[in-house]
C-alpha cells in the first residue's frame, strides 16, 4: 500500500497559500488593473511586477499561470517514483490545453487570446503552450505534440490530416484517450483518484449527451460514449440523441445525479458557466472526501482543483476589469472558492 502522508502535507501547505473567498472578493472589486496586480501580489497569488503601473492582462495572465507552475511543480517533485498516480490530474491539464488551443487554431483566434486559463504542466510547460498557441492549424499543433513526444500527439496529429476539422470528434476522441491513460494509472493509485476518473469521464459523457439533444450532429452515441464513468450510460446517449431537448436530458439523469454534485451543477449551473459549476462542486466534493480520508490522494486532488480554479477565476477578474464590465460574485467566478 503507498504511503500519501508526506504528499497530502505538502497539499495541505500549499492549500494555505491559495486565495480565500474574502481575498477573491477585494480583487474582483479592483477598479483598475494596476490596483489589481499590486493586491494579487500582495495576497501572493503572483510575483510582484516590476512596475505594476504599466499592467496589461496578458502579463498578469502569465504572472498568475507562473504561480500555479510553481505549486504543481512542487506537488509533481514531491510525488517522486508516485508520479504514474498522478497522471490523470496531469493529463486533464493537457487535454484542457489542447482541446482549447485546437478551438484558437480552427477558430483563427490570436495566439495570446488561446492560453487564457490554460496551466502549465511537466510535459506541456509555458514555453510549450506558448508554441502551440502560434500554431497556424491543428496539423501544426499535431505534428509539435508527436515531435515532443507527446501521449495526445497521434490523436491530434490523426485530425489534424482530415480535409475537414471536426471539433467535436476530435475532442471526444482527445477525452477517450485520455481516459484510457488515466484509468490504468488510477488502477495503481487509490480509491479518491479512481473517483476522480469516473466523475471526469462521467462529465465528458454528460457533455456528450448534451451535444446530441441540443445540436444536429450525424454522430451515433456508441462513437462518443467513453466507458470508465459511474452514472452516464451508453443507453442516456441513445435517449439524448433521440430527444432534440437539453432538459430532457436533464430530467432523465435528474435522480441519478443527485448523488453526484458535479453533475448536477454541469446540469444546473446557474449563473457560472457549466465547466466552472462542476469545477465548483468536484472541489466540494474531494474536500469533503479529505476529511474522511486524510492519508489519500482526496487532499492532492483537492488542491489541484482549488488551483486551478484560483488561475481561472484570476483570469476572469483580469479580463473583467480591462473591458470594464461588471463586477461579478465570487461565488460566480470558477470554481466559487473557499
Amino acid at each position: 500500500m503507498t504511503d500519501w502522508g508526506d504528499l497530502v502535507a505538502r497539499a495541505g501547505g500549499l492549500s494555505t497559500h491559495l486565495l480565500s473567498a474574502t481575498q477573491l472578493a477585494r480583487l474582483a472589486d479592483c477598479v483598475d488593473l494596476p490596483a489589481f496586480a499590486a493586491l494579487a501580489a500582495e495576497y501572493g497569488a503572483i510575483e510582484p511586477l516590476a512596475d505594476p503601473r504599466v499592467a496589461e492582462p496578458h502579463a498578469l495572465e502569465l504572472a498568475a499561470r507562473r504561480r500555479a507552475t510553481q505549486r504543481f511543480a512542487l506537488i509533481v517533485r514531491w510525488a517522486r517514483e508516485r508520479i504514474t498516480a498522478l497522471t490523470p490530474l496531469i493529463d486533464d491539464e493537457d487535454r484542457r490545453a489542447v482541446r482549447a488551443l485546437a478551438r484558437g487554431a480552427v477558430g483563427g483566434i490570436p495566439g495570446p487570446e488561446r492560453m487564457a486559463g490554460l496551466v502549465p504542466t511537466p510535459l506541456l510547460p509555458v514555453r510549450a503552450l506558448e508554441e502551440l498557441s502560434r500554431a497556424g492549424d491543428l496539423a501544426t499543433i499535431g505534428a509539435l505534440l508527436i515531435a515532443w513526444r507527446h501521449p495526445f500527439g497521434t490523436v491530434v496529429s490523426e485530425e489534424g490530416t482530415r480535409q475537414t476539422v471536426d471539433l467535436f470528434r476530435f475532442e471526444v476522441a482527445l477525452a477517450r484517450a485520455s481516459a484510457q491513460r488515466a484509468r490504468a494509472c488510477a488502477g495503481r493509485a487509490d480509491p479518491a483518484m479512481r473517483h476522480y476518473v469516473e466523475r471526469t469521464i462521467d462529465l465528458e459523457n454528460l457533455s456528450a449527451a448534451l451535444v446530441l439533444a441540443g445540436h444536429h450532429t450525424d454522430a451515433l452515441p456508441a462513437s462518443v460514449f467513453i466507458s470508465g464513468g459511474a452514472i452516464v450510460t451508453l443507453d442516456d446517449l441513445a435517449f439524448a440523441a433521440d430527444n432534440a431537448s437539453p432538459d430532457a436530458v436533464a430530467q432523465h439523469l435528474s435522480t441519478r445525479v443527485r448523488a453526484a454534485p458535479p453533475l448536477l451543477a454541469a446540469l444546473h449551473p446557474g449563473p457560472r458557466t457549466a465547466a466552472d459549476a462542476a469545477l465548483s462542486a468536484m472541489i466540494g466534493e474531494f474536500r469533503r472526501r479529505s476529511l474522511r480520508e486524510p492519508g489519500g490522494l482526496a487532499a492532492v486532488i483537492a488542491f489541484w482543483l482549488r488551483q486551478r480554479a484560483e488561475l481561472q477565476a484570476l483570469q476572469q477578474i483580469t479580463w473583467r476589469i480591462a473591458m470594464g464590465v461588471p463586477r461579478k460574485q465570487p461565488a460566480d467566478l470558477a470554481g466559487a472558492l473557499a
